[in-house]
């Protein structure tokens, strides 16, 4: 039995919350950005390196950091055909905008090279865009006890360097309550103080909405709207009025039953490759899915299981 260690509350250092971005995104903590394919994902968090590198006020607050270093890890994108030419328009300081070469080594998100080059620079926010690059082969983005200690450490880079760590996340198609939305284990919503959901809310304009769904430190702030444009680039606009199903349904119209909502999580979950299937009754559980529906959809898109090395995987049917 481990030595018993307690803590009093008397005994706590009190650790007053600064922002990068108040109060979407503290400076020492993980923040999270959930959007669909195309919304915008990338430019919002390029322009918000952009204005720390600058000593900008982002939308909301009224303070801004001093000029300040930013990492920016960006696998989606080329940085000499894309980052580069965005940061351009955006008008970022480049030279305190600064990305690890992976080249040789790929980089996870427990990797060291992630808290030295934060201190390096002293930088003052770390983008990691997407999560889904990021994990290592041992760690699987729907099970929970595997993504929950990579989790953990970077929350603990994150207070070390006092830096504002952004996580930049997919969201999958199934239109279910905000929290089952982001690919993989709820917890990777659960673990990560603030998370914000980002949709277009009006195509033909180009007009995108930032949503806060979750605020562990404050009340959440208001809604944000941008607009991207082939003339103008990205264009802040201010507060709007965009609610969370706005942004993460893609659409306003109709809701899907609990066999429409369960048939699209085993499509987005079996898409690549199979699961355990005692491992995917559990995601399907955390997902709000109950066992019955789970196995009526099963029936109603076609999956098979079968027993390798005496374990039960399932997959989509060829």
């Amino acid at each position: 039995m481990p030595e018993l260690k307690m803590i009093t509350m008397s005994d706590v250092r009190r650790r007053r919350i600064a922002y990068l971005w108040e109060p979407y995104i503290a400076l020492g903590s993980l923040s999270l950005i959930l959007g669909n394919g195309g919304t915008g994902k990338s430019w919002l968090s390029l322009a918000i390196a952009s204005a720390v590198t600058k000593g900008e006020a982002l939308p909301g607050d009224d303070s801004a950091l001093p000029p300040s270093h930013v990492i920016v890890q960006n696998t989606e994108n080329d940085i000499e055909t894309v980052i580069s030419h965005r940061l351009d328009i955006l008008g970022a300081d480049c030279s305190k905008i600064h990305s690890i070469d992976v080249s040789e080594e790929p980089l996870s998100l427990t990797d060291e090279r992630i808290e030295a080059a934060i201190r390096r620079y002293d930088a003052k926010a770390f983008v990691c865009d997407p999560i889904q690059a990021h994990l290592s082969a041992n760690i699987s983005m729907n099970r929970a006890e595997s993504i929950r200690p990579a989790f953990m450490h970077l929350a603990k880079v994150a207070e070390r360097t006092n830096c504002a760590i952004i996580l930049v996340g997919h969201l999958n198609k199934s239109r279910v309550v905000a929290q089952y939305k982001g690919l993989g284990s709820v917890d990777i919503v659960n673990a990560v103080p603030s998370v914000l959901y980002l949709g277009v809310t009006d195509s033909a304009a180009g007009i995108r909405a930032v949503v806060h769904g979750k605020s562990n430190f404050a009340e959440q702030g208001a809604s944000q709207s941008f607009r991207l444009s082939k003339k103008d680039g990205f264009e802040w606009l201010g507060e709007c009025d965009a609610v969370i199903d706005d942004v993460i349904s893609g659409d306003s119209t109709g809701r899907m039953s609990k066999l429409e909502i369960a048939s699209e999580f085993l499509r987005d979950i079996l898409a690549e490759e199979a699961m355990d299937s005692v491992e995917l009754s559990a995601l399907a559980e955390e997902h709000g899915i109950r066992m019955a529906t789970l196995k009526r959809a099963k029936e109603n898109i076609g999956v098979e299981a079968k027993k390798v090395a005496g374990r039960w995987r399932t997959s989509l049917r060829a």
